[in-house]
């Protein structure tokens, strides 16, 4: 019968399923305790109730449920139904972690990174994320060669990260795919690798990904791995720029202050520079640098044409 709820909630079944759960609940089973909590997290087929959800999960907690000890620790983590509390939801985490909820690891590494509920550690980190990534978890595995790349001794760690960028890899993490070609196009000495890597970019870039956009188009800019092409390069910044791409913005304000593959062009400068100054302290200073060289009319025009830009984007982002 739990089974048959569970299959009725994933239909989206909720009144079958909050119907079965409740009877196996009222009998103590905490599994059957854990999901109805989740449906009262969620208010799925009932109002939406905190506190009925965490008093569910406590008691599935109570029967030694990591995943009841996890659905806690993301409540105190975002303060659902109450202030949130980091320090509690860590402790919750690790009692999960400690039963093998590789989620629970997962989330340790990220707070561990933050410093969120205690110190910033990256040892500790490494340590969560590992265990997780031993589970096989895919996200642990990318955060994990992550941490290694970003270690001062690369040439000793890229070995490791390339391990579990890999893993990551085979199960289909596309930044992992991503990480991995950047790796080797840093790579000259091995024009195989190189040739590869560029394909990957290129497909990634084609199927939408803003990193890999901006990755192609300054690919295709410098010339590396491929034939330099300006107006190519200008083509895919501005597809990763109006998926809201920082970096992409800020290059193309670069480029068209510039004149880099064509004649200078202030007004777009200005406009991709002050997009981009929002979130990157060199373009907002770029942009008020150009502001002050440019005729009235050109700061005018940048500044409507920024607007109608930050209009596509926020479109494209629903």
């Amino acid at each position: 019968m739990a089974e048959t709820a569970a299959e009725a909630y994933g239909r989206g079944d909720y009144a079958r399923a909050l119907t079965e759960f409740q009877l196996r609940a009222a009998h103590g089973e905490a599994v059957a305790r854990n999901n109805l909590g989740v449906m009262y997290l969620k208010g799925r087929g009932v109002a939406q109730d905190y506190a009925q959800a965490r008093s569910l999960f406590e008691a599935a907690a109570a029967q030694n449920l990591p995943g009841a000890m996890f659905n806690l620790g993301i409540m105190f983590l975002r303060g659902y139904g109450q202030d949130a509390d980091p320090a509690h939801a860590r402790g919750w985490f690790e009692q999960a972690a400690a039963l093998g909820d590789h989620e629970a690891d997962f989330l340790l590494g990220v707070m561990a990174v933050k410093g969120e509920g205690g110190t910033t550690d990256v040892t500790v980190a490494k340590q969560h994320f590992r265990n997780a990534a031993l589970g096989g978890l895919a996200a642990a595995q990318y955060n994990l060669a992550m941490l290694y790349l970003q270690e001062p001794q690369p040439a000793a760690d890229e070995a490791e990260a390339r391990h579990w960028l890999d893993a990551a890899a085979a199960q289909g993490h596309q930044q992992a795919r991503l990480h991995l070609a950047q790796l080797d196009l840093a790579r000259p000495e091995k024009p195989e690798r190189v040739s590869m890597a560029a394909e990957v970019v290129r497909e990634m870039a084609d199927g939408g990904d803003a990193e890999a956009q901006l990755q192609y188009g300054l690919m295709n800019l410098s010339g590396l791995g491929i034939p330099q092409d300006l107006d190519e390069g200008r083509f895919w910044l501005r597809q990763a720029a109006l998926q809201g791409s920082t970096a992409a913005q800020y290059s193309l304000g670069t480029l068209f202050a510039d004149g880099v593959g064509g004649s200078r062009d202030p007004i777009q400068a200005y406009a991709w520079l002050t997009l981009a100054g929002s979130r990157e302290p060199r373009a907002a200073q770029a942009a008020d640098a150009l502001a002050k060289r440019i005729a009235p009319g050109q700061h005018a025009a940048g500044d409507a044409l920024a607007r109608d830009l930050r209009k596509q984007i926020d479109e494209g982002a629903h």
